[in-house]
């Protein structure tokens, strides 16, 4: 899910900013609540357990409407999809065995794993994913990411209202262990599509008898490695290992307890005490404290035994330009302004790991270009605004700049404002603020500038160029080009994995060095502090946490 200002959905609304802390804990026992204080157990029969945080209360957890970090992490380790992703970022086997593809591309037949059971001992079958789908496209669902499943045959119009039949829909049962997708073109990325949370399989039994409220403790069923213990609204929700899971790996640790808790201070003074064993998301600050990259006379009393670890996220955050404005209409304008700025000095002045951005799609999705973005000189940038006809800055208004709250955000502003003023004689006027602020401004086309982001909702290059099609929803910069979307039809009617690449290069080159509609800045990564007892711990590129993977112990 990309996000913007993300997530974990799209570039400007499906927030995908993993922002989350987790730790370790050992309870005594499910019957002990929310214990508060964290050590190592003497007690070595004792359950293994793990604490985690949430920086907010999930809205829900139900996976068709689920859209945010605080449900997600959550709903991830309850449930599973047909498919996975491997760790070269590939389709493979979940809760589907295997898959048959039809000549034409078109038709998908998914051959359910047996023995699969949900929580209740029920078996899984076909069906629970056709009911779903159908539940995820109804209108009267609302389900934000409906449209992940528009390329199934007649999904659209079943949404939109033009089809009132859910029969004709390209989703059905053809047994209880067989299910067929049929979709309405060529997709070669398909497989991606149902490793997606909002796919996962639903009981349609369990959400007629508690339509309102079937994703609680004491109803909810799930078939992921572990089960919903207990919620305690804006306190904490336990979870517990699925004794039906039969999946791999099998969870380690028997307990889990996240706690939801918004204040950053709290958590990292939790952290730091030993009462946390490790930590999500820490901060540029906390990336220095505990990397050695300045010294700190505070951290390493305190915690000896705290070290960092980063992990690739497939994520791109761009300076986007408002093409609609008087002045930004000229190609030569935005060139000018995005040749100014020194990508590579941008992790230096940030400090917290980032890496200059080469193109649109980030490293490690297929497609990648090391030399896709504009590249050039101060020299050529002053030549591009003299040949528009503002030499100097002169004639120019003051454009706004607004960027989203982050790690940096301000430190970033800065920059652009001084690097602009300093190398073009352009002024900026910079605007820091709240998602729901940020958003307004760049959808109403009341910032001239923008630092937006997208986080990947799946591992492939149609998911970030895909953004700026003319028709794109969040296609904020009001670029629109018919070569550009002609590339992406090319691509995306492809089966040809070389084609498609090429077909996608064509279409980056035209979004940032012809009409220069953005201009990459960098690639973040995710930053974990792990306390002594983390063992085994790995974040994936997508920016998922998978709690059976994790492994504690004496190092």
């Amino acid at each position: 899910m990309g996000s913007s200002g993300k997530g974990r959905g799209s570039s400007l609304n499906f927030s995908r900013v993993h922002e989350w802390v987790a730790a370790f804990l050992v309870m005594a026992s499910l019957a002990t609540p929310f214990v508060s204080k964290v050590g190592v157990c003497a007690d070595k029969t004792a359950p293994a357990s793990l604490r985690f945080r949430l920086t907010g209360e999930p809205a829900t957890l139900d996976w068709n409407l689920a859209r945010s970090s605080h449900e997600t992490y959550v709903i991830m380790n309850l449930m599973e999809g047909l498919v996975e992703h491997g760790p070269d970022l590939k389709p493979r086997p979940a809760l589907a065995e295997r898959w048959d593809v039809s000549a034409d591309g078109k038709t998908y037949t998914f051959y359910l794993k047996s023995g699969v059971r949900w929580s209740d001992g029920k078996p899984l079958k076909a069906q629970d994913f056709v009911d779903s789908w159908l539940r995820l496209l109804n209108p009267k669902t609302r389900a934000a990411y409906a449209s992940f499943l528009f390329d199934v045959e007649n999904a659209e119009a079943f949404h939109s209202g033009k089809l009132k039949s859910a029969s004709k829909v390209g989703v059905r049962a053809l047994s209880e262990q067989k299910l067929e997708v049929k979709l309405r073109r060529v997709v070669p990325y398909f497989l991606h599509i149902p490793t997606f949370w909002v796919t996962f399989p639903i009981r349609q039994d369990l959400i007629k008898k508690h339509p309102k409220d079937w994703a609680t403790p004491g109803k909810i069923l799930t078939l992921g490695p572990y089960r919903l213990l207990e919620w305690k609204k804006g306190r904490a929700i336990r979870l517990a290992k699925n004794p039906e899971y039969g999946g791999t790996p099998l969870p380690q640790l028997d307990q889990i307890e996240a706690i939801i808790e918004s204040n950053d201070a709290k958590a990292r003074e939790l952290f730091e005490k030993g009462q946390l064993d490790f930590m999500l998301d820490a901060t540029t600050g906390d990336f220095l404290k505990y990397s050695g990259a300045k010294p700190s006379a505070v951290a390493k009393p305190l915690a000896p035994k705290i070290r960092v670890q980063q992990f690739p996220y497939l994520a791109t955050y761009y300076l986007g330009f408002n093409v609609e404005h008087s002045h930004l209409k000229d190609a030569q304008v935005r060139r000018a302004l995005a040749l100014a700025l020194n990508r590579e000095a941008i992790p230096g002045i940030l400090q917290g790991g980032q890496l200059a951005a080469k193109g649109w799609i980030p490293p490690g999705i297929e497609g990648y270009d090391s030399g896709a973005s504009l590249n050039g000189t101060l020299y050529e940038a002053r030549g591009a605004l003299a040949k528009a006809g503002y030499a100097e800055g002169v004639g120019i208004p003051k454009l706004s700049l607004w960027v989203a709250k982050f790690d940096g955000a301000e430190a970033l502003a800065a920059y652009v404002k001084k690097t602009l003023r300093d190398h073009l004689g352009v002024e900026v006027e910079p605007h820091v603020g709240g998602a729901a602020e940020y958003h307004r401004a760049v959808h109403s086309k009341t910032a001239d500038l923008f630092v937006g982001h997208w986080g990947a909702d799946y591992p492939d290059a149609s998911n970030f160029m895909e953004v700026f099609r003319s028709e794109s929803g969040v296609n904020s910069t009001g670029f629109k080009n018919a070569d550009y979307d002609r590339y992406l039809f090319e691509a995306g009617q492809s089966l040809d994995a070389k084609a498609r690449l090429v077909s996608y290069a064509a279409a980056e080159r035209l979004l940032l060095q012809e009409a220069v509609a953005i201009h990459p800045l960098f690639y973040r990564r995710t930053t974990v502090l792990l306390g002594e007892r983390v063992r085994e711990f790995s974040m994936t590129p997508l920016n998922y946490l998978f709690l059976k993977s994790i492994k504690i112990g004496a190092q």
